[in-house]
């Protein structure tokens, strides 16, 4: 795909991956549509939307026309041991991570131009579980899951269906996992990953264009992780 002049929808783009992969998709020439509680601080149209929320999913969808990429990017995590996660804390994660994913690309659908392109973030966390992040791995799991349904049923129309699955990367979620201690928890991970170093969101934005300039590339979960997964 020739990225100069498409249309891409990115959910959550306001900070870290998400951002990255906006900001990178505009200087390829894009234009970036972004949904999420937060506005971005580059150019880009912006409908404020819960993606728990089916109802404002649909409403900012009506007002978006045609796009070309669809990068289901939101998602948030809490570290907590099984027996003390509460039901709101698994709820949560679940209607952010999966259901608003699966909704949106369930209403985005109709929207995709031909020779389209979805791209869903999943983790490492979705084929490597850890300790204390049993909702999260679960959830990340399911992402990878339903993105190869996505592939098999989407691929009659040319549209493609792929994943990314970042490791360790240096983005805000840290200090919103760990408040204060988030950067020393950052830090003290790296040492699980062969390079020695957590990723860049750059990095993951990277592979992204990858992705869809890649015409070939369908039903994959591609990891980006710095070899940790191997250890």
């Amino acid at each position: 795909m020739e990225l100069n002049s498409k249309t891409a929808l990115i959910t959550g783009g306001s900070s870290g991956i998400g951002k990255a992969i906006a900001e990178l998709f505009i200087e390829k020439g894009m234009k970036v549509i972004i949904l999420g509680l937060n506005k971005p601080d580059y150019p880009s149209e912006f409908h404020k939307v819960d993606l728990k929320n089916e109802k404002e999913i649909l409403s900012a969808l009506s007002k978006i026309n045609k796009i070309d990429i669809l990068v289901n990017n939101a998602g948030i995590a809490k570290v907590t041991k099984l027996q003390d996660t509460s039901s709101k804390d698994f709820d949560e994660m679940f209607n952010v991570n999966f259901r608003g994913m699966f909704l949106v690309s369930k209403y985005c659908l109709p929207k995709l131009n031909k020779n389209s392109c979805i791209i869903n973030i999943s983790s490492l966390a979705g084929i490597k579980s850890f300790s204390e992040y049993s909702v999260y791995c679960a959830t990340k799991s399911a992402v990878i899951s339903l993105t190869k349904t996505l592939a098999l049923e989407l691929a009659d129309k040319k549209i493609r269906a792929n994943c990314i699955a970042p490791g360790i990367i240096d983005t805000g979620i840290w200090g919103k996992m760990y408040g204060k201690n988030g950067r020393k928890e950052l830090k003290e991970n790296e040492k699980f990953v062969l390079l020695k170093r957590s990723g860049k969101p750059e990095e993951i934005a990277q592979t992204a264009v990858f992705i869809c300039e890649n015409d070939y590339i369908n039903g994959e979960t591609i990891l980006v992780d710095g070899g940790e997964s191997i250890q």
